[in-house]
Parts: structure tokens; sequence; C-alpha cells
């Protein structure tokens, strides 16, 4: 019985030396080494982001034994345009990975003093995720776009957005269906009161909606009505000048 129990400790002391030489063996061996990346898109929302295509590029000459499918799908999911990833390995060499990327995202624009882009961001929950300067081609007709100051968009890739700015992107997803005449959407936080300041161009109407307050898409799309017969009426389509309109909870006001 003693003998027995010497030998399956033997045993066992050659399964925990041998296993990780084993694995440590195979990690070494350039047959099983990534050759290939097999990408399959379940949705078509856009084309493949370079964010993706980078990412599974640096997998390329990496032990497949060695590599963690787990840990691969994490990295893609924490990309801004991936809203989940599958990851799976098939021996020899091949990395397969499926991937569904975000539904039509709400874009954040960055801007700097010269009203130049500076960063392109995805808001997904309450983060502000920076998209690779390669990507931004990807929205060029995308048409829910809010410009805000970069100093702010800085603050909130940081920190998460405010209510406030929450408040602006539902807002502006809920206006989508008067896309064709909301040419631009601007925020500003930097204002005295809590709300900040959103601003709606209409450039075939030359006209800007400002709201300082929140208000429902209804109302802006009622808004929009007005200030559509309001140009019609004064011959707006003969003169360049933008005319402003203050949009409030129970009342909008004409400026000159």
């Amino acid at each position: 019985m003693r003998r027995v129990r010497i030998e399956l400790k033997v045993l066992v002391l050659l399964v925990v030396v041998l296993l990780p030489l084993a694995y440590f063996s195979l990690s070494h061996v350039p047959s099983l080494y990534i050759g290939s990346v097999m990408l399959t898109i379940t949705n078509d929302t856009m084309a493949t982001p370079h964010a993706v295509k980078s990412a599974l590029a640096s997998y390329r000459g990496k032990s497949l034994v060695s590599l963690s499918p787990r840990r691969v799908s994490r990295e893609l999911e924490s990309l801004a345009l991936v809203d989940s990833a599958k990851v799976r390995r098939s021996f020899p060499s091949t990395l397969l990975v499926e991937v569904a990327l975000v539904d039509t995202p709400a874009l954040v624009y960055a801007k700097g003093a010269e009203d130049e882009t500076v960063s392109v961001y995805v808001l997904r929950g309450s983060s502000l995720l920076p998209l690779v300067r390669e990507d931004w081609a990807l929205f060029e007709d995308h048409t829910l776009k809010v410009e805000i100051p970069v100093g702010y968009a800085v603050m909130m890739e940081k920190y998460g957005i405010d209510e406030s700015f929450g408040e602006v992107m539902e807002l502006a997803s809920s206006l989508e269906g008067n896309s064709t005449l909301i040419t631009r959407i601007k925020y500003d936080n930097n204002s005295s009161n809590s709300f900040g300041k959103m601003v709606l161009e209409l450039s075939t109407l030359h006209a800007q909606i400002w709201l300082r307050e929140p208000v429902s898409s209804l109302q802006v799309a009622q808004a929009i009505q007005l200030v559509q017969e309001d140009r019609r009426e004064s011959l707006s389509f003969l003169s360049s000048q933008i005319m402003r309109y203050d949009l409030y909870k129970g009342a909008m006001v004409r400026r000159k």
C-alpha cells in the first residue's frame, strides 16, 4: 500500500512538472503560431473598422497555444465600434473571430478653437470612446453628429458624460427624422444655466434654433415647422442673413 502511495505521488509530481513543460514547448512551436485570422462580421452596419483590422493583425505570429480567446474578446469589445466579440482557436494556426458592430452610433465631434475637428467619439452608455482617425471616414454621411468644445470632450472621456450632455444626446437621437433640415448640432456646457447651450443649424433655411433648457423632440419638430413657415413668409432665400430662434418649453422667440 505504501509503495502504491509513493508511485502515485511520483506520478502527480511528474504531471505537475511535465504539463507546464509541455505547454511551454508547444507555445514555441512555429507551426502553432497564428498564420491567419478569419473575421466574420455578424451585421453590416458599416465597413470593417480600421481599429478592428489593426487589433487582429497584431495577433499574427503569436502562439495559438498560449493565446487566451477570452482576453482577445475583451480587448476587441473595448474598441469603440465593437458591440460583442467571440474568439475561437482552430489548430494548427488559425484564429476565428466573430464580431458584432454597434448599430448606428451617436457620434460626438470635439472641435478646436478654429472649428477644426480634433477628435471623434462614440457614445456608449455613459462613456465617450475615441475613434482612431482612420475610422472617421466611416461616418462622413452620418446624420447624428453633435459638436462640442475639445476641453469638454476630454473631460467626459476621462470621467464619463454628465447629466446635461446625456439629455442633449437623447434629444439629438430623437431628431433624426428631421435630419434633412438639421445640418449641424452644436453644444456648449459653458453657460450660465445648468443645461448649457444647444444650437440646431438649419442651413437651407438660413436659421438657427437655440435651446437653453431641455425640451421634447415634438417641440423641436413643431419649432422647425414654424421656422419653415416664418422663413418662407420672409423670403429668406433672398438673404444670407442667419436668423436665430430661441426655443423654450412654453414658447419660441425670434431674435434679430
